[in-house]
């Protein structure tokens, strides 16, 4: 008795802790056009040291057919509310260096996705166009660069292997 009450135990916190652990890859279905959309979030760029802010570098893929998908990179901002946001504008503000190639992403800017986040913190994102190609070649580097540039600064930030790894899971599944 008292061993199926500690299996019981043992299977329910397991499951608790599965359920708490959000999905490296989120699935969503547009009902009215009928897409579907596989979405890489949560890819958080670590700084050393205290950071100023902290960066997401996310990608989605629109599933349209068989043949068409239409990719994407996702810059997501937070900072402190005096640090204030980094305002990125129109155009190719998104660069990663794989391995030492450049990649330039263009997108529409952060202007209409900016909003505060609570009381203390300040969020914005950004959208950049990418190609299949691209985001294989980031999959495949072994030292990726990002650079984002804002009107209020340049943040820069390194892939972690855990971020390389999430990556080239995310790219395997859905770019090739």
């Amino acid at each position: 008795m008292k061993r199926d009450l500690v299996v019981k135990l043992a299977a329910l916190l397991f499951l608790a802790g599965c359920a708490t652990k959000a999905p490296e890859v989120s699935t969503y279905y547009d009902p009215v056009y009928g897409d579907r959309t596989d979405l890489l979030s949560d890819n958080l760029l670590e700084t050393p040291g205290p950071p100023r802010e902290l960066v997401w570098l996310n990608a989605s893929r629109i599933w349209k057919s068989f043949h068409e998908s239409l990719y994407y990179l996702e810059v997501n901002y937070m900072a402190r509310k005096e640090v204030g946001y980094l305002e990125i504008p129109p155009g190719e503000m998104l660069t990663i260096i794989a391995d030492g190639r450049t990649l330039k992403f263009d997108g529409t800017g952060s202007s209409n996705l900016r909003k505060p986040y609570n009381k203390e913190l300040v969020r914005e994102n950004a959208i950049f166009h990418a190609s299949k190609t691209a985001l294989q070649k980031i999959a495949d580097a072994e030292k990726v660069k990002v650079l984002i540039k804002g009107k209020n600064g340049l943040i820069e930030r390194e892939f972690a292997q855990d971020n390389r790894d999430r990556f080239r899971k995310f790219v395997s599944a859905y770019a090739q």
